[in-house]
């Protein structure tokens, strides 16, 4: 039954405000997992700014 309800969560979208396309709340996770990473590799490239929720 959570399981249940967790995909249907994660497979909910919403409309990405710098992407201009909507997006599923996995795919959100994987972008920020991306985001994280990349800071993790270079941390003086660019600061890592987590998901600010705008809906």
């Amino acid at each position: 039954m959570f399981v249940q309800h967790w995909d249907e969560r994660l497979s909910q979208t919403v409309q990405h405000r710098l992407l201009d396309r909507k997006v599923s709340y996995e795919r959100l996770i994987r972008l920020e997992c991306y985001k994280l990473i990349q800071h993790l590799n270079d941390p003086l490239k660019e600061p890592y700014e987590g998901l600010h929720m705008w809906w």
